[in-house]
C-alpha cells in the first residue's frame, strides 16, 4: 500500500488532520489501533441517550469544536448548573447548602460528543480511515516512509512520503520503534509529556429522572472521602432520563465493574439520598487501563494541568518526514478538545498544498 500521507491515531486530532488535508487534495490514510474512531472521545448509548465516557465539556471561546459542530448540525446546550453544590468531607458529612456550579458556563453536545468524530470518519474517502491497524515500527528510507505494522489478519506495511503522529507523545515514545532512531534527548522528552486524563476513570450513573433537581440540588458535587472525587448533572434535553456522572479516584478505578459500581451508586445515595440507589443503567470506562491511552508513567493521575506545547522537530532522516499533532503538542489549549484541533491545524499547515487538486 502507498500514500502520500501517513495519519497515526484516529482521534479527534488525527480525524481532523485527515479531514482537512483530503479537503486540500492530499491522498490521506489514517490508521487506527482501535476498533472505533474517536479515541479518548467515547460516547456510549442507553435506549434514550448518549453519554460521555470521556471528554465532555467545550466553552464558550472554544471556536474551532464549536465550528465543527455548527458544520455537523450539532444541538449544544449549556451545562445545567442550577440549585446547591453538595460537599462531603473526609469523615462522610455531607452539605448540600453550598450555592455555587463549579462548571457554570460550561457548554455540552446533545447526544455525546461522539457524534462529531463519527462524523469526521464518515467524510472520509472509502477505505482511508482503517481501524484496529497498529504500527508499530516506522523505517525511514530514501525516497519513503515504511510504517508496519499489526492487525487481526495479520502484518501490514504501507509507504507513505510523510508521516504525522497524532498521538499521545508517550504512547508514541513506548510503542513506536524507529529506524533509524529518534535522538535520545527526544525520545526522553516524549516520555515525559503526561497523557490528559490518562489516570483517570469516569462513571456515569443514568436514572429514569433527574430527581436532584426537584430538591434544589444542581448535581455537582465534591467529596473527599470517594470514590467519586467530582461528580456533575450529565443529564441530556429532549429526553426524561436524568444521570451523574463522577471522575473516580484512581485507587478503586482499576477494581472490578461490581466492585466500582456498587461504590459510586453507594456513594451518590449518601450524597444525592435514597433514589440515587436504583439506576437504570451504570457506565464505565478506566482510561488508565487503556492500552491505547495510558502508559504505566500515567497511572498517577495529574494533580494539576501539566505544561504542554510543540514537539521540537525531528533532524536526521526524519527532518521533514515526521510531525506530531496530539492534543499534548498543541500550542495552546493543550491537552483539551480545542488543543487537538489547534495541533491539527499546525501540522497541516507544516505540509503545505497538494501537488493535485479534489473536490472537497
Amino acid at each position: 500500500m502507498e500514500t502520500d500521507i501517513l495519519i497515526i491515531g484516529g482521534g479527534l486530532s488525527g480525524l481532523a488532520t485527515a479531514d482537512r488535508l483530503n479537503h486540500a487534495g492530499h491522498r490521506v490514510t489514517l490508521l487506527e489501533a482501535r476498533d472505533r474512531p474517536g479515541g479518548r472521545i467515547l460516547t456510549r448509548h442507553t435506549e434514550q441517550s448518549g453519554y460521555d465516557l470521556g471528554p465532555a465539556w467545550i466553552w464558550p471561546q472554544n471556536h474551532r469544536i464549536r465550528a465543527l459542530a455548527e458544520r455537523f448540525g450539532l444541538d449544544v446546550f449549556a451545562q445545567h448548573a442550577d440549585g446547591n453544590l453538595v460537599f462531603e468531607d473526609p469523615g462522610g458529612a455531607v452539605r448540600r447548602d453550598l450555592g455555587f456550579a463549579t462548571m457554570g458556563g460550561a457548554l455540552r453536545i446533545a447526544d455525546g460528543l461522539g457524534q462529531i468524530t463519527d462524523k469526521l470518519a464518515a467524510a472520509l474517502p472509502p477505505g482511508a480511515l482503517r481501524l484496529s491497524h497498529r504500527v508499530t515500527q516506522l523505517a525511514a528510507a530514501s525516497d519513503a516512509i515504511l510504517a508496519t505494522g499489526t492487525t487481526a489478519e495479520g502484518p501490514f506495511e504501507l509507504r507513505a512520503d510523510r508521516v504525522i503522529l497524532a498521538l499521545p507523545p508517550r504512547i508514541i515514545a513506548q510503542t513506536l520503534r524507529f529506524t533509524p532512531a529518534l535522538d535520545s534527548t527526544l525520545s526522553d522528552r516524549l516520555s515525559r509529556v503526561p497523557t490528559w486524563m490518562a489516570g483517570h476513570a469516569k462513571l456515569v450513573a443514568v436514572y429514569d429522572q433527574p430527581f436532584w433537581r426537584a430538591e434544589g440540588l444542581s448535581g455537582d458535587a465534591i467529596s473527599h472521602r470517594g470514590p467519586l472525587v467530582e461528580i456533575h448533572d450529565a443529564s441530556l434535553p429532549g429526553t426524561s432520563e436524568g444521570a451523574l456522572f463522577g471522575f473516580l479516584a484512581p485507587a478503586i478505578a482499576s477494581a472490578d465493574f461490581k466492585t466500582v459500581r456498587d461504590a459510586g451508586v453507594a456513594q451518590l445515595t449518601r450524597l444525592f439520598g435514597p433514589a440515587a440507589g436504583t439506576p437504570r443503567a451504570v457506565l464505565l470506562k478506566d482510561w488508565a487501563q487503556d492500552p491505547e491511552t495510558a502508559t504505566r508513567d500515567d497511572r498517577a493521575a495529574a494533580t494539576g494541568h501539566p505544561s504542554y506545547g510543540p514537539i521540537p522537530p525531528l533532524t536526521g532522516d526524519w527532518r521533514g518526514r515526521v510531525s506530531f499533532a496530539g492534543t499534548e503538542t498543541a500550542e495552546t489549549d493543550g491537552g483539551f478538545l480545542e488543543g487537538a484541533l489547534q495541533a491539527a491545524e499546525a501540522s497541516i499547515a507544516a505540509v503545505g498544498p497538494a501537488t493535485t487538486s479534489v473536490a472537497p
